[in-house]
């Protein structure tokens, strides 16, 4: 295994969604792979709550085990999971429930933070340290995507509250991410499976980031780039891929922390792009580390080949994966020296 494909595999993000370490698992930690998400059903998704079976299956000691174990076999590692107010709460049963979102939409921000801690703390002793949330998007019309699933519709409220997480998790010890910039307003389509475009002017987003920046500035560790298309880029692309909107979150935001992809095959990322073209597309737009779907994860030696080959051929700079990585390797060994 040469030092450039570990540093490709230690730029992917794949789901698992089971936690079974099996030998894919197994050989993506020894061939370099720092990151794992741990992701639920489609079911559980679209419902927000586990399933029986699985409560029933995972419990602490087995999440304990198997965090242990992808530690022993790929070091300090970045180990995620969704813990939503207003969607998926993956360790449901582990970690105390999160407010329901009324109700968290009511509480004084100390109160939240409060709430969010006590959640991250146990989320923690499972050896889970990054969570992906909170969900930073705004809804302003028709959203078949995030109808129900963000904090609030009120920008200054949502701004709080995203603060209040933020926080929280970040005094348990943890990392938080913030999704999905650059926010997706209105979207009249589902990203993972149609073409969904968001036809907002870039002023007319920027009217929702006070949430997007108030999670920067309270500590947030990473930010997900959305899926949709931007008519507002030049020219319209997937925000997972743009360098135009990346680098309006990191000079504009002034984030300067990891950059993560959605899911690299959703259709309106993807596009008629193969998996690793899209993956050297999400490097060279400024993406740290990309995020690979459970069903995709057989991809992932293809998608390392195709990254060295980009290298080899200057398709994308040596220095740009170099990045990609140290961001990465960061984050998971400050995370791993705040566990001792």
């Amino acid at each position: 295994m040469s030092t450039l494909e570990s540093k490709a595999y230690s730029v992917l993000f794949p789901v698992l969604l089971d936690l079974d370490m099996n030998d894919g698992v197994r050989r993506f930690l020894g061939s370099g792979g720092r990151s794992l998400l741990f992701g639920e059903t489609a079911q559980e998704y679209v419902s927000g709550k586990m399933s029986a079976s699985r409560l029933q299956a995972e419990t602490p000691e087995k999440w304990q085990r198997f965090t242990g174990t992808a530690t022993e076999l790929g070091g300090p590692l970045l180990l995620a999971a969704d813990a939503d107010i207003s969607a998926v709460h993956r360790l449901q049963g582990i970690a105390p429930a999160l407010p329901e979102p009324e109700r968290a939409r009511a509480m004084d921000v100390v109160e939240l933070e409060e709430a969010c801690f006590e959640v991250a703390t146990a989320v923690r002793n499972a050896g889970v340290n990054l969570l992906l949330s909170p969900t930073a998007d705004v809804v302003g019309g028709a959203n078949v995507w995030l109808q129900g699933r963000t904090l609030s519709d009120d920008v200054e409220r949502a701004a709080a509250m995203v603060g209040a997480y933020v926080r929280g998790v970040r005094r348990a010890g943890m990392a938080s991410t913030l999704k999905h910039f650059p926010g997706h307003p209105v979207l009249l389509k589902q990203p993972a499976t149609e073409v969904a475009v968001v036809n907002e002017s870039l002023d007319q987003l920027r009217a929702y980031w006070p949430a997007f920046q108030a999670g920067v500035e309270a500590g947030a560790d990473a930010v997900m780039m959305g899926p949709a298309i931007f008519a507002a880029c030049e020219p319209p692309a997937a925000a997972s891929i743009s360098p135009e909107l990346i680098g309006l979150l990191r000079q504009e935001l002034g984030f300067k922390g990891l950059v993560m992809t959605i899911d690299l095959d959703h259709r309106s990322t993807i596009g008629n792009l193969s998996l690793g073209e899209v993956a050297v597309a999400a490097l060279n737009a400024g993406a740290d580390l990309l995020l690979i779907s459970a069903k995709a994860m057989p991809d992932i030696p293809q998608i390392v080949r195709t990254i060295t080959a980009a290298v080899a051929q200057g398709r994308l700079s040596q220095e740009r994966l170099d990045s990609a990585a140290m961001a990465v390797s960061t984050l998971a060994n400050r995370l791993a020296n705040s566990a001792l």
